[in-house]
């Protein structure tokens, strides 16, 4: 577990991980490309609106969705069941989400706390718009980077009545 002492500050720049063997458009990251703007891996969890996908993109392990807004409610829903198990607190989500000693874990909580103003041990309501939509932003400012910001509070909030109804 992370602790406030191992939190480095932030820096201006995404993780940059891109595990998928895909390659990306020049300055579009492979979630993007993927309508996956969390990232999120193949765990043999079928999402609803997840697309077939070549083998070498099953083999990086990074999932294909049908829409973005199907991407992202997939990761709406795995916040809730984060929330569910009380990996609710950046520090907690953050490090079952991206666990080091693979990535850069402590530098991406930082990140996200100075992005959304969020303590790293404070207790978050995934439920609540209000923490909702400046937690994926942030989460996928760090994943994606820019371009995850041309993505709609329109959308995510169509994400989130999806997987309020889930």
């Amino acid at each position: 577990m992370v602790s406030a002492t191992d939190v480095p500050k932030p820096m201006n720049t995404p993780t940059g991980k891109t595990p998928s063997s895909k390659t990306p458009a020049p300055g579009l990251p492979i979630g993007m490309l993927d309508l996956n703007p969390w990232n999120l891996k193949n765990y043999h969890v079928p999402w609803l609106g997840e697309a077939a996908a070549d083998a070498a993109v099953k083999e990086g392990g990074e999932l294909l969705f049908k829409t973005m807004v199907l991407g992202i409610r997939a990761g709406i829903v795995l916040c809730y069941t984060y929330q569910d198990r009380a990996w609710n607190t950046p520090v907690g989500f953050i490090t079952r989400f991206s666990p080091p000693p693979a990535n850069p874990t402590a530098q991406y909580i930082a990140n996200v706390c100075q992005w959304t103003g969020f303590r790293w041990d404070a207790p978050l309501d995934f439920h609540d718009p209000k923490i909702l939509v400046p937690w994926a932003r942030a989460i996928w400012r760090e994943e994606q980077g820019a371009p995850a910001q041309t993505i709609t509070t329109s959308d995510i909030l169509q994400a989130k009545a999806m997987a309020d109804q889930s």
